[in-house]
């Protein structure tokens, strides 16, 4: 026997290397059809089976762990297949819940106050938390020009004292008239003291009517000045709670600008969106449940008070509008709330 060169030894190893390789790569790939056909013919069996099948099928299905990451179920990777081969049947995408978005419980009136003049803030007389009553008056924009304007605009209506010397002199004219008249009837008086006189009686009706006119346009500047100051005041438009007080004292607050934001927690309100398939059930006026998303408060009774005549197209949903009686206050706005489930679709809210 010859003695193996070095060079032919090296190509023998590379020889066996590759044939060892070929193998491996076989033998992969054999157990991936493998894997595959058994996943095909999970599929298939998800397919054909009947809905209430399918769903306890997928109740039994465990979630496998490999190589530290977690593998989706049977159900999920043939909604996989059939977005990417469109082999998996339509009654399959059944068993998937309907997940809506919970309706959200806010208050049923809220308001931030303006101001409806300029000029710093010059009272408070409530705080956060406080509860106020219709026409309450929360605080004041600095209203001394206002009021001045006010008190002049009184004094010239309040002139009684020449409307009553005006009445007076049309009185007296009346009374010199009637005795002149009385006068000229006995030749005791000629024709021109008679129309004298009633021109006379003429001028003071005439002073009369005049001071009444300015009367009237001074009650109306009142009025004005009146209502120019009522807009220096900050009241409550219903009864409500303080939730909060935005500039502090002696800030130059702009017209238009919120000074208190109030809001009706007595009763809150929610917009529930629901499936044609529970809103069936539902009649407006009724009483209803909530699942509510709160400590302590899983349940709450609600109302339901208006349900839209129209339904989304694109999610195949009506509106629905709850409310939720809360007289102590006791149930902070602003949590999450959906009907409480029924019959066997309990997810489908």
């Amino acid at each position: 026997m010859k003695i193996l060169s070095i060079g032919n030894v090296t190509v023998v190893l590379i020889a066996f290397t590759g044939a060892g390789l070929g193998l491996w790569t076989r033998s992969s790939m054999s157990a991936t059809d493998e894997s595959v056909k058994r996943h095909s013919n999970s599929v298939s069996l998800v397919s054909t089976r009947s809905a209430d099948d399918q769903e306890q099928l997928v109740r039994d299905i465990p979630l496998r762990q490999s190589n530290g990451q977690r593998e989706s179920s049977v159900i999920q990777e043939s909604v996989v297949s059939r977005e990417n081969a469109g082999s998996v049947a339509p009654a399959e995408l059944r068993l998937q819940p309907i997940d809506m978005l919970p309706g959200i419980a806010h208050p049923l009136q809220v308001a931030e106050i303006s101001a409806a003049a300029d000029g710093p803030l010059w009272k408070l007389f409530v705080v956060e938390g406080d509860a106020v009553a219709p026409d309450t008056v929360m605080g004041l924009i600095d209203n001394r020009v206002a009021l001045a304007s006010v008190i002049a605009a009184q004094s010239t209506a309040d002139r009684q004292a020449m409307m009553d010397a005006a009445k007076a002199k049309v009185a007296l004219a009346d009374q010199f008239l009637n005795r002149i008249q009385q006068a000229a009837s006995k030749k005791a008086a000629s024709g021109l003291e008679v129309d004298e006189a009633g021109s006379r009686l003429a001028e003071a009706k005439a002073a009369l009517q005049e001071g009444l006119e300015s009367q009237r346009d001074a009650l109306a500047r009142l009025q004005i000045e009146k209502a120019r100051l009522d807009t220096h005041e900050i009241r409550a438009p219903f009864q409500g709670t303080v939730i909060k007080i935005y500039p502090h004292l002696g800030e130059t607050v702009s017209r238009g600008a919120p000074i208190v934001k109030i809001a009706d927690v007595t009763r809150l309100r929610a917009d529930l969106y629901v499936p044609l398939s529970r809103a069936a059930s539902i009649r407006a006026g009724e009483a209803t449940q909530l699942l509510a998303e709160l400590p302590g408060q899983p349940l709450l009774n609600a109302k339901v008070v208006f349900i839209a005549p129209l339904i989304d197209a694109a999610t195949q949903t009506i509106r629905v509008v709850v409310e939720i009686e809360n007289p102590d206050k006791q149930l902070p706005a602003g949590f999450a709330v959906r009907l409480s489930p029924l019959g066997r679709e309990p997810n489908m809210l």
